[in-house]
């Protein structure tokens, strides 16, 4: 087989591929003998069709199950014969029909990962800020872990902002009460915007058993259609009224976290506040240094690969708006044309901040090992509450199982660079 190459752009590859006659002889022989098995035709048993007669009936469909067959066999070994790396499947071009007794030539054009040696990645010059907790940072910690203890008591007063109020609703339109604007033992933090601010006010002040009419002006736009742009009555019976109460910082609170004293827990909190300033941290860095290897190492990106990454981003961004994470008027903004647009750069970005990283490792003979990968999915198998052999399974049955592994090579890759800067 004669295999030549023509470079088209720095990413794409025009092959011409030769595959020798004796070869196109082997392949019609064994496809014509294959297909004197599968027909029948009246007058010759099965397998003892001459090849005269498949000619003459069925020549065109063996020719081109012939040229695929040859294709398949002969693209892999030219693509490995010139050590190149496809990152989309080829575009075949055929010329001239395959015959007996000859050659046969196709041209396979390829988008490749061109092999990058990447530069200017030992010694950079990156300077890793202090990770220090001040006392403010653990009281802060401890302030939140006690506000998520905190339960609501019912309380013989008047509500104020912040209490819970527990009440029955109805609401009424022309006199008519409306569609689905009804509720029992509703509770209501005052001052949350869980109902509209007309009502929530109306409930500062009340105690158990009062009853208040609302008169309530909702927008345009307002969700629910029954109500939107219009004005509505809405009766209110207060069932109760709940303070919120905090439990208190001291060592039953600890004790009641699994830890001895608050003493312990304050040093949890610690620990666990600079492991998130680290990883903050190495976020930054890890920041730091993309910029710096895409600043000083200059190739093409693969269209192929970008294109990927772009619908990767387009489709999550409808996803997000379709689950409504995105603001109204953001998300009628946002066609999949101004979409591919806005993430077009960032796909880029993407593609040669993963083919740097790689050439890094490759450069480097950084790896990631059995052993190392086993370990990370037991401890993910942990955190989740997982069997270690369920999770495994779950990976492979859903591709993840390479995406982790070239998250901790990244990873590996990052901690190297760091290690070495000045």
């Amino acid at each position: 087989m004669k295999v030549s190459i023509e470079d088209l752009s720095p990413v794409k590859k025009r092959l011409i591929i030769e595959v020798p006659s004796e070869d196109i002889d082997r392949e019609m022989d064994a496809v014509y003998k294959q297909f004197a098995t599968e027909v029948r035709i009246d007058g010759f048993r099965k397998g003892k069709i001459p090849k005269a007669v498949l000619e003459s009936r069925y020549k065109d469909h063996v020719l081109g199950e012939v040229v695929s067959k040859v294709i398949e066999s002969s693209y892999p070994k030219a693509i490995k014969e010139k050590s190149l790396s496809p990152v989309a499947r080829p575009d075949i071009e055929v010329k001239a029909g395959i015959k007996q007794g000859q050659a046969f030539s196709y041209t396979a054009t390829v988008e490749i990962r061109p092999l990058i040696n990447a530069e200017g990645y030992m010694g950079m010059e990156l300077k890793r800020q202090a990770i220090t907790v001040s006392d403010d940072d653990i009281e802060k910690s401890m302030e939140s872990l006690r506000e998520r203890g905190a339960h609501f008591s019912e309380v013989e007063r008047p509500a104020k902002e912040k209490d819970l109020a527990v009440i029955d609703f109805e609401g009424f339109s022309d006199g008519k009460p409306v569609e689905n604007a009804k509720a029992s033992e509703y509770p209501v933090v005052i001052g949350a915007n869980s109902l509209v601010p007309d009502i929530e006010n109306a409930l500062v002040g009340v105690s158990k058993g009062d009853e208040k009419e609302v008169n309530v002006r909702f927008p345009e736009d307002y969700k629910h259609k029954g109500l939107a742009g219009k004005e509505a009555l809405f009766k209110i019976k207060v069932k109760a009224v709940k303070e919120r109460v905090a439990p208190a910082l001291d060592d039953e609170f600890a004790k009641d976290l699994k830890l001895d004293n608050i003493a312990q827990l304050k040093d949890k909190i610690k620990e666990a506040i600079t492991h998130e300033k680290e990883a903050a941290e190495k976020e930054r860095l890890k920041k730091e240094i993309l910029e710096v290897l895409i600043e000083r190492n200059k190739f093409d990106a693969p269209p192929s690969l970008v294109a990927g990454y772009l619908q990767s981003f387009v489709s999550q961004a409808m996803e997000n708006i379709k689950k409504g994470r995105v603001r109204p008027e953001e998300a009628a903004e946002a066609t999949p044309e101004k979409l591919r647009a806005r993430y077009a750069k960032l796909a880029e970005m993407r593609v040669k901040e993963e083919m740097l990283l790689d050439a890094v490792a490759r450069q480097e003979n950084i790896t990631v090992s059995e052993d190392e990968i086993d370990l990370r999915i037991k401890q993910m198998a942990e955190q989740h509450h997982q069997r270690v052999d369920e999770l495994k399974k779950q990976l492979i049955e859903h591709g993840s199982d390479g995406m982790l592994v070239a998250g901790m090579l990244e990873e590996k890759v990052f901690d190297f660079i760091i290690k070495n800067r000045q």
